[in-house]
């Protein structure tokens, strides 16, 4: 029997990092992911504009080329429109806020569109994995904090 592959997916998840709201938002600019993503390696069109609505990057992952758009920036939240030709589009959102403890809580929203019965294979797996991924990423920040500054992953 088929099953229908999911065409769009929207879907959102929180971690906490022991950072103030305004440190954590550094780690979500194109430039701050370098610290602790590993792997990610923004490339900039232009070069002399890196963060704000309207700045373009591009990345590479899985062989597949992405092509993000900052859509708005401000100290509470940032987001993106993203298209990854022939597999999917849509917009990712990192919003954050300030915990009783002293540190911060980070919800990230993915919504995203299969372009393709590729980009619908790609979708499920993606949906099938997308809380422990984005678990992993308080991993990964945390362990990008004990390295010494300018060290990245």
């Amino acid at each position: 029997m088929m099953r229908n592959m999911p065409t769009s997916v929207c879907r959102a998840t929180e971690i906490t990092v022991d950072l103030t709201p305004e440190q954590a938002m550094a780690l979500f600019t194109p430039e701050g992911e370098r610290r602790w993503a590993d792997g990610w390696d923004p490339h900039f069109p232009e070069p002399r504009r890196r963060e704000g609505p309207g700045a373009v990057f591009t990345t590479e992952h899985g062989g597949h080329q992405t092509t993000w758009i900052m859509v708005d920036q401000g100290p509470e939240g940032v987001r993106y429109a993203r298209v990854t030709e022939a597999t999917s589009a849509g917009t990712v959102a990192v919003d954050v806020a300030g915990t009783r403890n002293g540190g911060t809580q980070v919800r990230v929203t993915y919504d995203l569109t299969a372009t393709s019965a590729a980009g619908e294979a790609w979708l499920e797996a993606f949906d099938a994995h997308y809380e422990a991924a984005i678990a992993e990423w308080a991993t990964e920040i945390a362990a990008a904090l004990e390295r010494p500054a300018g060290q990245d992953s």
